[in-house]
């Protein structure tokens, strides 16, 4: 209980800030809902469409290129527009794109729909932490990134609980169109209420002055950004194999249910909930941004080399290796979006955000198809995870070199 009492005090000091604090965590749920529906429900999708273990990772292929292609851009347009307005956006294109997946009659419109909720994900990041950067005050910030970013693993959570159950009663397409209410729901009350304005917060949605937003934009990012960027690019290729694949490994070698191997993926979510907030307060506080970062790496080292081996090591291997992934890897973006917050100015907020975004993304969309193929031509998972070990393992190194040098380093920091 003190992980979770801690949680629960942390989260009582920004009860001024409730409603735009909840906004942002349905938001961040909603934009993945529909990468965890693939993952939770693989082997119903892979019978129902008639498609190999490759393609089902085409689905977050087709999901992050659209993340890929338009999260510069979208980056930008956040800056223009205000967190506000961008973040309701994201409510409704989230729970449209999920709607498409739940009645696509077909693969190729299926992979239509998934384009559609990387577009939701691309706006996700730099609008919720435009917002943050404009009405949360520093000292407090890691904690509200925390708190909003642990709506990935809420999202990640009550799909591998609650998809299988409602699977079960009504099919998958009902499932998912139940997942989809949500963000269309909280995006049309947002909209009703002057645009997210009674919701997401009661403060003026700052959006920059023009100029000194375009003067600073002209430059390029800061090297610490470009740095996470290519850190994101290596943790997010193996995030989305986590995300997408696990739960087919265990029922594939590990023998479970597709209860089980969802609650496999759902043991995740509390974990990373908890993990997202407490990193979020570590990275603000003694350990620092960098530090923290290095330790995420190498604990997904750690559930790497222990998914590598699971299927000599036995079932608590996949258990384990879960509890450890949802505390370190699927809670990276805490650190990293504080960082672009600490280091950027709140007009560039979006920009930073979009390009860190943008390498996370990537790497997702060229994990999952290339594990996939893997699995579908060695027949085995354990290169796949082998490779997935030395990525986290380069990414820590790729910290490592941030913390040895001083001016890239000391902005993390200082959080200036």
């Amino acid at each position: 209980m003190g992980p979770l009492r801690c949680v629960m005090l942390e989260c009582l000091k920004f009860t001024p800030h409730l409603r735009l604090v909840s906004v942002l965590v349905v938001t961040m749920a909603s934009v993945t809902l529909a990468i965890t529906t693939f993952g939770v429900l693989a082997s119903e999708l892979i019978s129902a469409m008639g498609i190999e273990r490759w393609q089902l990772g085409m689905l977050a292929t087709a999901g992050t290129l659209s993340g890929a292609l338009f999260s510069s851009r979208l980056g930008r347009w956040v800056d223009l527009v205000g967190g506000r307005r961008a973040t309701v956006t994201t409510l409704i294109v989230a729970g449209v794109s999920l709607f498409c997946v739940g009645v696509a009659p077909d693969f190729s419109l299926m992979v239509g729909a998934a384009f559609l909720s990387g577009v939701a994900s691309a706006i996700s990041n730099p609008a919720t932490n435009k917002l943050i950067s404009l009405e949360i005050e520093p000292g407090r910030r890691g904690v509200v990134i925390g708190i909003k970013q642990s709506g990935v693993q809420l999202s990640i959570f009550l799909g591998g609980w609650l998809l299988p159950v409602f699977t079960n009663w009504w099919g998958w397409r009902w499932a998912v169109l139940v997942f989809a209410a949500a963000p269309l729901v909280v995006g049309v009350l947002s909209m009703v209420t002057d645009s997210a304005g009674e919701v997401a917060g009661s403060g003026p949605d700052i959006r920059g002055v023009p100029g000194e937003a375009d003067q600073e934009s002209v430059g390029r990012l800061p090297p610490v950004v470009r740095r996470l960027t290519l850190y994101g690019f290596l943790l997010g290729m193996g995030v989305v194999v986590m995300v997408v694949y696990l739960p087919l490994y265990a029922e594939e070698v590990m023998g479970m249910s597709r209860g089980q191997a969802g609650l496999v993926l759902a043991v995740t979510g509390p974990v990373g909930i908890i993990a997202r907030i407490g990193w979020g307060r570590a990275a603000e506080g003694r350990l620092g941004m960098v530090r923290s970062l290095m330790v995420i790496a190498l604990l997904g080292v750690v559930s790497g080399i222990g998914l590598s081996f699971g299927d000599q090591l036995g079932i608590w291997v996949i258990w384990a290796a879960a509890a450890v992934v949802g505390l370190s890897v699927f809670a990276w973006t805490s650190v990293g979006m504080l960082a672009v917050i600490e280091v950027l100015p709140a007009s560039l907020a979006g920009r930073g955000s979009g390009s860190v975004y943008f390498g996370f993304i990537s790497g997702f969309g060229v994990g999952a198809p290339l594990f996939g193929w893997s699995v579908d031509h060695l027949g085995t998972y354990t290169p796949g995870w082998m490779a997935i070990t030395i990525l986290f393992a380069i990414g820590f190194w790729v910290i490592f070199a941030v913390k040895g040098d001083g001016a890239i380093a000391g902005p993390i920091k200082s959080g200036l």
